[in-house]
């Protein structure tokens, strides 16, 4: 399995670590009371990515990452934490220009596939 490459921009503050709330229905009695239904016993995370000013061959590095795995699982560690995890791309890469022609702005998406 690939693991996502190494590249020099940290996510800044608009990073995102939200679990699935999918997990759980909840449903309301004709009492008001609510029924817990628990639906899986794994609730992937999604995280959303903010990296600025990326240098262009970074950028070329993830677009070409992108497009060899956007189908399939791979690794990628969470710097927040420490932690490998198992992702895919829920969408593609956003990409802007920071105000120069050689550094981006790039947004990911990435939701867990295993626990």
């Amino acid at each position: 399995m690939n693991t996502f490459p190494y590249v020099v921009r940290d996510p800044n503050l608009n990073f995102s670590d939200e679990k699935s709330d999918k997990a759980v229905l909840i449903e309301d009695t004709a009492s008001g009371y609510p029924v817990l239904n628990k639906l899986f016993t794994f609730a992937p995370r999604t995280f959303g990515i903010e990296m600025p000013c990326v240098p262009d061959a970074d950028k070329q590095e993830i677009m070409t990452f992108y497009e060899d795995n956007k189908d399939v699982p791979f690794y990628w560690v969470n710097k927040q934490d420490k932690t490998r995890y198992e992702v895919a791309f829920v969408g593609k890469p956003g990409c802007k220009l920071e105000g120069r022609g050689d550094l981006w702005r790039i947004t990911l998406s990435l939701r867990q596939t295993s626990p």
